[in-house]
């Protein structure tokens, strides 16, 4: 395959890093040369803002939380994300800018569209090309977490917001998205998008 921009995305407890992990295995196996990168973080800068994002020693507000999610988003496509597209690799990302729409924006309440529009900016319009969302009952999701970080011990209540939030974006850039069922067995989740993304 050319080189692609791919995501993971869901909510807390859906398996993204699971399922990146093996696809990049199996991309791999096939000869194609990919990295696998995590939001936030996947920088020297961006390890540093996710220990302040995520660590439950701070309490952060939830504009604050958008803006550090989007600037070390911003370092994470210049420094990594674009020149390993130019080398010709593909990027295999654990979360990207559609989980601050999801998460901020409609999680937090700070508006769908002012988030979409804050991230546009940070990442220069580099969104991914590919999207696969791992779709799962937030019940489910949460009972699976063993240690939760600061956000994803958040409520019920929240994690069914971003649900709606990531199913909102699905429908609106339906070109770009692949919806699974994340409850399915890890093997049936990779089959499935092997074959959307032409991977045998």
């Amino acid at each position: 395959m050319n080189p692609t921009y791919i995501a993971f995305e869901g909510i807390d407890g859906s398996g993204k890093s699971s399922i990146a992990k093996l696809f990049s295995e199996k991309l791999l196996s096939g000869g194609t040369q990919n990295i696998v990168v995590r939001e936030p973080g996947g920088t020297k800068v961006g390890e540093g803002v996710r220990n302040l994002l995520l660590s439950h020693e701070y309490h952060v507000s939830p504009l604050t939380e958008a803006l550090l999610f989007s600037s070390q988003r911003s370092q994470l496509i210049t420094e990594i994300v674009k020149p390993a597209l130019d080398d010709g690799v593909s990027v295999i990302t654990d979360r990207c800018a559609y989980s601050s729409v999801a998460y901020q924006g409609v999680g937090r309440d700070l508006g769908y569209e002012k988030i979409y529009q804050l991230n546009d900016i940070a990442i220069n319009s580099f969104w991914p090309e590919r999207v696969v969302l791992l779709d799962i009952n937030p019940e489910i999701a949460l009972a699976r977490q063993e240690v939760a970080d600061r956000i994803g011990s958040d409520k019920l209540e929240f994690f069914t917001s971003v649900r709606e939030g990531y199913l909102r974006i699905a429908e609106e850039f339906e070109n770009k998205f692949l919806i699974i069922n994340a409850e399915e067995e890890i093997e049936e989740i990779l089959k499935q998008t092997c074959h959307w993304l032409g991977v045998e």
